[in-house]
């Protein structure tokens, strides 16, 4: 074999080297950039995903905050009824008016989870590292919950009170109480044993301090969803 055969052999195995390292360098950078495309795109998905789960909580504080106030708004007439629980008179008919339409209130929180419950069934809470972080959200949204369980037990609560005092009075007290007096709107469901006792344990069904504490903890879990997201 001549010396110029075996040069040309090397020179194109040096070419084809050459070549098979370029298509190997565009491979691997080919990959590289798709495979940072791939993470932004997943860190994209989980910021927007993040964002939602952020303006669900910020309403849901809202609400909270709007339930607490309605709740605390008739513990105040029932703290005054209890000072003058058989002496009901004695209390002024304006604050007692003031206060005649909580009496049927209805208490429930108008909170929802659905932004949560996406990211839960989507794959991206794998791509969510800090699992302190998703713990904590997930115990916000547990007390949430239970915020919103104690408060419809409280109605029902009161509900069955209210039942009680209607089905066990006569026809004449139940016309009084619906078009009397101010004082026969009050003093007639107190006089009912069952509404009577709501009265002074309904506030150990949940209290101001439970809805601080939930409160508290969705301002938290929004300052961490906004780290999160960077």
């Amino acid at each position: 074999m001549s010396k110029k055969h075996n040069k040309r052999i090397v020179s194109d195995f040096t070419r084809y080297t050459r070549e098979l390292s370029i298509v190997i360098i565009g491979v691997l950078i080919t990959l590289l950039i798709t495979n940072i495309i791939s993470d932004r795109t997943k860190h994209n998905e989980v910021k927007r995903a993040l964002t939602l789960v952020k303006i669900e909580l910020e309403k849901n504080l809202h609400q909270i905050g709007l339930a607490q106030q309605k709740w605390e708004t008739e513990q105040r007439i029932y703290n005054l009824i209890k000072q003058h629980i058989d002496k009901i008179e004695e209390l002024p008919v304006d604050t007692l008016e003031r206060y005649m339409k909580v009496i049927g209130d209805k208490h429930s929180l108008a909170a929802s989870n659905d932004s949560y419950e996406v990211l839960k069934s989507s794959l991206l809470m794998q791509y969510i590292k800090d699992k302190d972080f998703l713990s904590e959200l997930s115990k916000t949204y547990g007390n949430i919950s239970l915020i919103d369980n104690k408060l419809n037990n409280y109605t029902n609560t009161k509900g069955n009170g209210l039942n009680h005092m209607i089905n066990n009075i006569d026809k004449i007290s139940l016309e009084k109480w619906t078009n009397g007096s101010v004082y026969d709107f009050y003093s007639i469901p107190l006089n009912d044993n069952v509404f009577r006792l709501f009265i002074y344990t309904g506030n150990t069904l949940i209290s101001s301090d439970e809805f601080e504490k939930c409160k508290n903890e969705i301002k938290s879990i929004i300052n961490e969803i906004g780290k999160q997201s960077n």
